[in-house]
């Protein structure tokens, strides 16, 4: 009885379910369409096979290209014959395929983080909001596809779509971010062939698609044809294993058949069922051959009877052994990421009279990949951290769709900044990603396209969609399988996790026992005595996680959370722990990386991590008066949106690198040199890659005195083998020393070679020491002449022999200064202790109530001068004291003013602030010049902007720029273009003269072309008033960046970076360019 009840309810379940449109049925995700495979080509011969490219075979047709087009709001709009033979479209618009509609005037794009664009009431849409889109185009048939099964390929289509073929119907799919094909052989004829395609922007997957992106609709990846042998080689696995020693290898491979002819078995009668049929292909042939990067071949070949494969017999208990067929293989290189080397595994179908029928090949690297009981990742036995970022598709003109252009410059840029790793959030990328991953060397963890956040982790616990997350890792794997790239399978992303992940995880395993799973929603242990309800912190484990994943992964812990994590699961658990999202670079932000990658060096444990993310996802708009600037979420009346929150990639919407990447490069660089005594030119190396040893480097090494290089060298005979540390001696002679000098040595690590990503003698590592020699004292200037000061009501008027000082008594400020007849000051120097605010300012202080800190924004302006006397006027040298108060946030302020009879000022800054003031974001002055002075030269931190925690990167040195050109703009405005550590900077007006300002300490300085508040006002780059004058900051100090997130208080820099209230002081001199005093004389 209990079993007739349930029968009874499941046809009442599925019956409830095909009632409903197909695009609302999570039990419909396809109709027709073929099973998944890896990805391959037919070629016509070996030689082409070998080579590999897919365009010079006969058997490949791309139909990417212009189609005719017609979109609608609603599917009660769609047509219902659009699809039939005699539908005329001669008058619908042309759209390009592959594309997103909405980047070309169709609909609007929509930026949403979590919230669904949609009405959530799954497997439901809204049929008053879903557009949709009509395709159609023509093409033709190769004569010599005739016999052959012709195969539509479509590689990524959003959300859903039907297809037709000369009006037939074809099928249909879901799932935006993996292939479909479908054979439409049948519904082929001679000459022109007509193909319609309907795609739906929202489907039911559409709940499983709620991935922190840019919500776009149609063909957005490419479409072709390929002709395939009706008994055809129609996938393989590949999987090499290496021996005990890593020396030799199997070369194993697992392929799969179609038969797709009638009468394929010889005889039928007789056979019930327990034997394998015979077929017309048993005495058919798959010949193997692999063949090195240079076409030897590497090992025998192996030819295999189709009967062998056709006919293999599964038993009852266990399992078919994988290797149906192996071959040995001596001593192959070893592919990692330091050396992917790729050999080309050729495959040959004859039939039985020794035709060849079928070519096709594909590329085999040989590694091996182990988690071993110190938690460590081992690729070919050697310890790996995982140096990541997470990668959208985007492209600041065509939206999600990506050229291969645009793919190999990602993959090359990867490389370029020393990152190895991609996770490929939160789907998987074309197929030709992966190929790159495998010829340039980048360790990729492979995502599913699965994320509900917008339900959260409800959808995993329901049945009815277990179908439907199966289905979506399995067709990855099986499409991605072959990849030597790909180390780790993800589930997907921020989908809770229930019996649909487990179950993922579980067929993942027994498929593929060569890889490890990672799925950061899979926390907790509910089994354990310890499990806590309800419970969730960064830092400890709950006790620890499911089995069914191999490594603990967490979202944006912070440094200390990360250690913590590690020590907390140490006692019950030696998986390795993974930061899958960390460091949120969201505008001006990617603080603290040096932390972070102190405690992954510090720990066998900790793996590594993956940035959020790799690329901001701006869109390229004009506005009303023509001017273009990066959209974000809300730009186009996208509602629901998120705002600005998809502008969080470490290089620009157009691929430009940010000042953030350089820090990456500079922490993620293989090579680290410490010193034992720098003076000496004792130094040590280690060797942080995990294949290779140093010999592909050159080191070349200089000596600078006040930033010129007054010594340099190279060395050419490293030999540093991997994790190994070596002795790095360096002969350089001990410079003559000069008073007011500083002397630094500059260590760079460059290329030999020319390789794939970059050219002979590239930068990919560097160091810096100090060199602190006992440096005799400058002497104090001693000035000959007589100042004369006047006063008024108004002013303090100080003259010298061809300058003249205005201090404005009402402010306590300079508000002139001019020196021969040139006035440098377009405004006072001011008082600040704000910047406009960073997006990361903005999450911290909403997080954690500290809207209080926003007082210092007119702070600077609130400052009354309460005394001010001339203190003495003697000696060519007078002394003027201004004294002070800030009423909110209650401040004390003392400003002491030197000025020279030659002309030099010396401004001294005293602050006191009261105990219980917010904390200050910057400390410093501020004063406008004209903008003709665009000449700048600075001696500190540079060349790329840097701040207090990201300045790892940004060595001491000798800089000259262009103030227009030398800052890096974000896409949201805010405080961009700090430099720190800065001994002095000139400013130059076109080589006639300027000003030098000069620190008694390190300074941080920036030279800007808009104003304060229009910064902090303008939320896109257009609302940016240029104007004829630059504001240049004088700084003592500027809070940190920060960024570990940009929603809650992580987002706030880290306390050692922040400036508490206290009592500051520092002192600066302004010099006319035209004294002729070099800046390390300059004191009084």
């Amino acid at each position: 009885m209990k079993n007739t009840f349930l029968f009874l309810f499941i046809l009442i379940t599925i019956g409830s379910f095909s009632q409903q449109n197909d695009w609302e049925n999570p039990l419909v995700n396809y109709i027709n369409k073929l099973p998944a495979h890896a990805t391959f080509y037919n070629f016509d011969n070996e030689v082409q096979a070998l080579l590999g490219d897919r365009t010079k075979s006969s058997y490949y047709k791309s139909l990417n290209g212009n189609w005719k087009f017609k979109w609608v709001a609603t599917p009660n709009d769609a047509s219902n014959n659009f699809q039939n033979l005699d539908f005329k479209s001669k008058d619908w618009d042309t759209i390009a395929v592959p594309g997103n509609w909405e980047m070309k005037g169709y609909g609007i794009p929509i930026y949403t983080n979590s919230t669904y664009p949609f009405f959530s009431d799954f497997p439901y849409i809204n049929k008053h909001d879903n557009p949709v889109g009509h395709y159609i185009t023509t093409f033709s048939i190769n004569e010599n596809w005739t016999d052959k099964d012709v195969i539509l390929h479509f590689g990524g289509v959003s959300s859903a779509f039907y297809v037709w073929v000369n009006g037939k119907f074809v099928g249909y799919s879901e799932d935006t971010r993996l292939p479909s094909e479908f054979d439409i052989t049948k519904h082929l004829k001679e000459g022109e062939n007509k193909l319609a395609v309907k795609v739906y922007r929202w489907a039911d997957g559409s709940y499983l698609e709620a991935q922190d992106h840019w919500r776009m609709s149609g063909i957005e990846r490419e479409v072709y044809l390929h002709a395939m042998p009706k008994i055809r080689l129609a996938d393989f696995t590949i999987r090499t294993d290496f021996d005990d020693t890593y020396q030799d290898a199997l070369l194993q491979i697992r392929p799969n058949f179609v038969l797709n002819v009638n009468d394929k078995y010889i005889e039928k009668v007789g056979h019930f069922g327990d034997a394998p049929l015979h077929t017309i292909a048993d005495n058919w042939s798959l010949t193997t051959k692999l063949f090195d990067a240079q076409g030897n071949m590497a090992a025998e070949s192996n030819t295999t009877k189709l009967s062998k494969i056709l006919g293999e017999s599964y038993p009852q208990r266990d399992n078919v052994y994988f290797g149906l067929i192996e071959t040995k293989v001596k001593t192959p290189k070893q592919w990692s990421s330091d050396s992917p080397y790729l050999y080309t595994l050729l495959f040959e179908v004859k039939d039985e009279t020794g035709n060849i029928v079928q070519t096709t090949s594909t590329k085999v690297g040989f590694r091996e990949l182990k988690i071993d009981d110190r938690g460590r990742f081992l690729v070919n036995g050697n310890s790996v951290k995982m140096i990541g970022v997470n990668r959208h598709d985007h492209d600041h003109i065509h939206g999600k769709t990506v050229t291969r252009e645009d793919i190999e410059t990602d993959v090359k840029l990867l490389k370029r900044f020393n990152f190895n790793a991609v996770r490929t959030s939160h789907y998987p990328n074309d197929p030709y990603f992966y190929d790159l991953c495998d010829q340039y060397g980048i360790y990729v963890m492979d995502e599913a396209n699965l994320e509900t956040h917008g339900t959260r982790g409800k959808l995993s616990n329901v049945p009815e969609w277990g179908s439907a997350f199966l289905e979506r890792a399995i067709r990855m794997v099986q499409r991605d399988k072959n990849h030597p790239s790909i180390v780790i399978w993800s589930l997907g992303n921020e989908s809770g996790t229930g019996p649909n992940h487990a179950a993922m995880a579980g067929w993942i395993k027994d498929f593929d026992p060569t890889r490890y799973i990672h799925y950061e929603g899979a926390q907790g242990d509910p089994t354990s005595s310890n499990y806590k309800k309800a419970y969730y912190s960064h830092g400890k484990g709950n006790p620890t996680d499911p089995k069914w994943v191999d490594m603990l992964s967490r979202m944006y812990p912070q440094s200390w959370e990360l250690q913590s994590l590690i020590d907390h699961t140490n006692p019950i658990d030696n998986r390795p722990v993974i930061m899958c999202e960390y460091a949120h670079s969201m505008g001006n932000s990617t603080g603290n990386m040096k932390e972070y990658w102190d405690v992954i060096y510090k720990n066998d444990r900790a793996i590594g991590g993956y940035i959020w993310d790799w690329i901001d996802q701006g869109i390229l708009k004009k506005d009303e008066n023509g001017n273009e600037f990066l959209a974000y979420g809300g730009d186009f009346g996208d509602k629901p949106n998120s705002g600005s929150f998809c502008l969080n990639g470490i290089i620009a919407s157009d691929r430009t690198p940010k000042p953030a990447t350089y820090e990456c490069k500079k922490v993620n660089q293989p090579a680290r040199i410490t010193a034992i005594d720098a003076k000496k030119g004792l130094f040590k190396i280690l060797n942080r890659h995990h294949a290779i040893d140093l010999s592909t480097y050159s080191i070349e090494w200089e000596i600078t005195q006040n930033g010129n290089i007054i010594d340099f060298g190279q060395i050419n005979d490293l030999k540093t083998k991997p994790y190994q540390t070596d002795d790095l001696n360096i002969n350089f002679k001990s410079p003559k020393l000069k008073s007011g000098s500083e002397y630094f040595i500059n260590i760079y690590g460059k290329l030999k070679y020319e390789t794939q990503w970059a050219q002979k003698g590239f930068l990919v590592f560097k160091e810096q020491f100090k060199l602190d020699y006992e440096i005799a004292d400058i002497k104090s200037l001693s000035v000959k002449g007589s100042l004369t000061i006047s006063e008024n009501d108004t002013t303090f008027n100080i003259f010298g022999k061809q300058s003249t000082v205005v201090i404005n008594k009402q402010l306590g400020l300079i508000s002139s200064f001019k020196y021969l007849d040139e006035d440098y000051l377009k405004s006072p120097i001011k008082l600040n202790f704000w910047r406009a605010q960073t997006e990361n300012d903005e999450a911290y202080r909403k997080a954690k109530k500290l809207d209080s800190e926003v007082e210092w924004m007119n702070a600077g302006r609130s400052f009354k001068p309460s005394k001010i006397n001339v203190i003495s006027n003697k000696n060519g040298k007078a002394v003027i004291s201004v004294q002070g108060i800030i009423e909110q946030p209650k401040t004390n302020v003392t400003l002491t003013y030197t000025i020279l009879y030659s002309g030099e000022i010396r401004v001294d800054y005293t602050i006191q602030t009261d105990k219980n003031v917010p904390n200050i974001p910057r400390i410093g002055m501020a004063f406008d010049i004209n903008k003709t002075y665009n000449d700048v030269t600075y001696f500190g931190r540079g060349p790329h902007p840097n701040y207090a925690d990201r300045n790892y990167a940004s060595h001491i040195g000798l800089y000259k720029s262009k103030a227009s050109t030398m800052n890096y703009m974000y896409a949201y405005p805010e405080e961009y273009g700090n430099r720190t550590d800065i001994r002095w900077f000139k400013l130059e007006n076109n080589g006639k003269g300027g000003i030098m300002v000069k620190g008694s300490q390190e300074l941080n300085f920036s030279i800007i072309p808009y104003s304060l508040e229009n910064l902090q006002k303008a939320k896109h780059t257009n609302e940016l008033i240029e104007r004829d004058i630059y504001t240049v900051n004088i700084d003592l100090r500027q809070q940190g960046v920060g960024g570990d997130d940009t929603w809650s208080k992580r987002a706030q820099a880290h306390e050692n970076y922040l400036i508490p209230p206290d009592k500051y002081n520092y002192s600066f001199y302004i010099v006319p360019f035209k004294s002729r005093i070099k800046p390390e004389f300059v004191k009084f």
